[in-house]
This record gives C-alpha cells, sequence and structure tokens, in this order.
C-alpha cells in the first residue's frame, strides 16, 4: 500500500476502507496479491456486468485488437459501430419490441449525464 500512498491522490475512497492490492480477477472473482479470493460486488462499478475476463469477450477484444480496426471513435461512423448497432437492435431493442436510439457518451458520467439531458425535452419552469 506504500507505493498508492505515496504516488497517489488523497481523494481515494475504496483503497482506504479496503486496503487490499489485487492482482487477477475472473467472473465475478477477484484475488489479491497474497492469493486470497474476494467476491467482487462492485462488478466493475456497472462496466463488468459479465464479470471479469469471461472467455468469449476477451476473444472477441483480442480479436478485434488484431484486426485493425477502430478501436475508438466516439459517435464519428465506422464498420465497427454500424456492427454493433445493427446487432443491438437485432438482439436488444427488436426482441423486446423497443423503438429507442442508442448514444455513445464519453467516458465520464458527465457525458452520459449530458447525453441523457441532451436528448430529452424539457418543459419551461
Amino acid at each position: 500500500m506504500e507505493t498508492f500512498d505515496q504516488l497517489e491522490s488523497e481523494v481515494r475512497g475504496y483503497i482506504r476502507s479496503w486496503p487490499t492490492v489485487f492482482d487477477t480477477a475472473s467472473g465475478w472473482t477477484r484475488t489479491d496479491e497474497n492469493g486470497r479470493d474476494h467476491l467482487d460486488v462492485f462488478a466493475g462499478a456497472g462496466a463488468l456486468d459479465c464479470g471479469h475476463n469471461h472467455p468469449a469477450l476477451v476473444d472477441a477484444a483480442v480479436d478485434h485488437r488484431g484486426s485493425g480496426r477502430i478501436l475508438h471513435g466516439l459517435d464519428m461512423a465506422s464498420t465497427t459501430e454500424r456492427r454493433f448497432l445493427q446487432r443491438f437492435d437485432e438482439i436488444v431493442l427488436q426482441h423486446r419490441g423497443l423503438s429507442d436510439r442508442l448514444q455513445f457518451p464519453g467516458p465520464t458520467g458527465t457525458n452520459a449525464v449530458e447525453a441523457t439531458l441532451a436528448s430529452r425535452r424539457f418543459e419551461p419552469i
């Protein structure tokens, strides 16, 4: 923990109440550097709702990374995004009878909130 105390900002929360250094993760389990398993109740704070390192997701990510295709393009059109949109529509939206549209916000919660606000029509107070 000394490295974290010396080099990381004081604006830290979980590390203070859970002073454990994690090394690996699989499914819903994180393993610390001493080999002790911990149930991951955070699930990547919503980003890893399929668990850590699911083989199908890892294989797909590695394949895509090696393909030379776009990895991150914000909201610019790409063949990768088109394939994703088509599959999402087919598997999630059509299956549920939804006509929703997707928004690709930036990597922060603020971006997600701003995108949500921009997509809604508000009546003046």
